[in-house]
């Protein structure tokens, strides 16, 4: 029998305790010193590699992508040679909102990835990221999107990344902080005019200001340019999203607890890694007339040019002239790094035995014959060529820092574990602070990143935060840190809901009372495995949509 036990999740993507602990302690986030001292707080570790789909996804599931197959934001298509974005569709198990509605809670939720089309629920599902731009089904039910944009001034529900194609990041942080005030007044909204047990909203704007704003704020960055009126953005977010978690707080009663989590901390990028480059360098792939300058030429260059425009208009104070550019105009920008969707048609298949589909996983595919449409490596040469692979990439030094730019290469078996590993990359590339790896080509491997504005200068970091307030929570209490898959089953337990025996992580008694965990033992169950969820066919524009979004964000 259900309680009447309620719970609401923030999730704030790439939160650091390297970033919020310090203004805490300068006085500058008076609502996390408050959480921090009344609840339990932990780092989080991530998936590997720390990224969004996977980490969310596992956060909802309790499980590792292995048991519920999101690894990315794309998988392989076209036996190998092209990628498609995943969707529910792609995902193989439950998640929070649909056990709880299973044991008869309501849900809520907001702005998670892997959120569209939305299914049906006994509650209500606003989508999230790698919703096509455009789109008018954003919602469950329909009538919710009119709601919204009835009761909340301006609605919308993702940040324009185009200004980012001309660097222009003036205008993408004013849009960031609208963006964020519009999400707030729709989570308050939602948390007083609906119905629900659990209430979870991500708040994904975070992460993108980290993104392109980190080199003005840290003076140790390559890219660092000098005091600016910019170089206190992420620091400003921070504080617009403390003002966010108070306004929630100031709305839940005793019997709602409340948990801030991200699904990544963040740190700094000073350069990208362009592992297809390395991978034609060392003649694991080859491209069709034995060179990529073609294709840089054809695809790259317009890119670079547009920024490279944009610094000399700011050097000579002309730094308004971008802002005239109209948004059509700027999201038909390319970036100076094809991505993979382009590079593709240019690649000689039959001399390439490994190759790199979606750069954002840091994972790596070989062309196995007999799995890949045009595979030339032989089944009994998979190990030789995973190996011959680590190896070298392990022995990577960057010539400007002598510094290695790979830290680990695993196989995915090393990672992952269930029924969907073979759906895995075969390769696993960790990088070594502060590199990125990416799957574009350009004028070398190894190219520095925020040589113009416009271009990341921050990147994931594993630790992320998990932060927990509420009755039967310990206060001031610092844990050792915990696995993202501990959320779910941590999240079931306060519901007073049981674990399912499935899942990989477990409850994170150290952060209750012993008189709480006294009173309610943590209880198992297995519900029967879900229902496949209906394949949607996804347009070229709404690929090509998300496609640009994420090569705008400069995950590709």
């Amino acid at each position: 029998m259900a309680s009447n036990a309620r719970m609401v999740v923030v999730g704030l993507d790439g939160a650091t305790f390297q970033l919020i602990k310090p203004w805490v302690e300068a006085g500058q986030l008076p609502t996390f010193a408050r959480l921090l001292a009344q609840g339990a707080h932990a780092d989080l570790r991530s998936t590997l590699p720390a990224l969004t789909p996977p980490a969310w996804t596992s956060a909802a599931t309790g499980k590792n992508p292995g048991k519920h197959n999101i690894y990315n934001f794309y998988k392989v298509s076209d036996g190998g040679t092209g990628k498609l974005p995943l969707t529910p569709a792609d995902l193989r198990s439950r998640r929070l909102w649909n056990i709880a509605n299973a044991y008869g809670k309501r849900a809520g939720v907001v702005h998670l990835p892997l959120t569209y089309p939305c299914e049906r629920l006994d509650g209500f599902v606003v989508s999230g990221i790698m919703t096509p731009k455009g789109v008018e089904d954003y919602t469950f039910p329909l009538e919710l999107r009119d709601e919204l944009r009835a009761h909340v001034d301006g609605y919308r529900f993702d940040v324009d990344a185009d200004a980012l194609k001309i660097g222009d990041l003036r205008a993408f942080a004013a849009d960031a902080f609208e963006l964020q005030r519009i999400q707030t007044a729709e989570t308050l909204y939602l948390l007083e005019h609906k119905e629900w047990d659990l209430l979870w909203v991500m708040f994904h704007t975070l992460d993108k200001v980290q993104h392109f704003f980190w080199h003005l704020m840290d003076p140790a960055h390559p890219a660092y340019p000098g005091a600016s009126d910019l170089g206190d953005t992420i620091l400003r977010f921070h504080q617009l999203l403390d003002q966010t978690l108070a306004d929630i707080l100031a709305r839940l009663d005793d019997d709602t607890g409340l948990l801030v989590m991200s699904d990544h901390g963040s740190c700094p990028l000073e350069s990208y890694f362009l592992v297809m480059n390395w991978l034609e360098d060392t003649g694991f792939l080859r491209m069709k007339g034995g060179s990529r300058s073609p294709l840089q030429r054809a695809l790259g260059g317009m890119g670079l040019e547009a920024r490279g425009v944009v610094q000399t208009l700011r050097r000579a104070g002309l730094g308004w002239v971008p802002r005239l550019v109209p948004s059509r105009l700027k999201a038909q920008v390319p970036l100076a790094r094809a991505s993979f969707a382009r590079i593709a048609p240019h690649i000689d298949w039959a001399g390439t035995r490994v190759y790199c589909p979606s750069a954002p996983g840091s994972g790596l595919r070989v062309n196995l014959r007999g799995r890949e449409v045009q595979g030339t490596v032989a089944p009994e040469e998979y190990d030789r060529v995973c190996e011959e692979v680590r190896i070298r990439l392990l022995a990577i030094v960057d010539p400007k820092t002598g510094g290695r730019v790979v830290r680990a290469v695993h196989r995915r078996e090393e990672i992952y574990a269930g029924p969907h590993v073979d759906n895995a990359p075969d390769l696993l590339v960790e990088t070594a602070d502060p590199y990125c790896l990416i799957e574009g080509m350009g004028p070398a491997a190894i190219v520095q990143a925020g040589q113009n504005d416009g271009e990341r200068t921050g990147n994931h970091l594993r630790e992320g935060i998990f932060l927990l307030a509420g009755a039967g929570v310990r206060r001031g209490v610092a844990l050792p840190t915990l696995d993202i898959c501990d959320v779910a089953p941590t999240l079931l337990h306060l519901l007073d809901l049981p674990v399912q025996e499935d899942m990989d992580g477990a409850v994170a008694q150290a952060a209750l009372t012993p008189r709480f965990l006294a009173s309610r033992p943590v209880r198992t169950d297995q519900l029967p495995p879900p229902p496949q969820i209906a394949a949607v066919e996804m347009s070229d524009h709404d690929r090509q949509a998300i496609e640009g979004m994420l090569e705008g964000l400069g995950y590709l």
